[in-house]
């Protein structure tokens, strides 16, 4: 894993899916929107694990879908709204 902006990191699991990493719910909920609706990139599925003060969501996407173009997208994002929207709730 690689970390792309504080409390989001991107790779790839054993089945060479990509697979995006973050750190809160609301952070979660703005990536996966911004993914799904303004880049035409929506995730396949996710899970979560519990943390104390919050949860950890693993976004995993379709085997079509090269980490390149998610990072692309994702790099198009502010540094300081990611940390506003994690601030939310943290």
């Amino acid at each position: 894993m690689r970390q792309l902006f504080p409390h989001v990191q991107i790779g790839m699991d054993e089945d060479d899916r990509c697979i995006v990493v973050i750190d809160d719910y609301e952070l979660f909920d703005f990536i996966a929107d911004y993914l799904g609706d303004v880049c035409d990139l929506p995730h396949e599925f996710h899970v979560s694990k519990t943390r104390p003060g919050g949860e950890v969501i693993s976004m995993f996407f379709p085997l079509t879908i090269p980490c390149a173009a998610i990072e692309d997208c994702l790099s198009k994002l502010s540094r300081t709204e990611i940390e506003r929207i994690y601030g939310l709730n943290n």
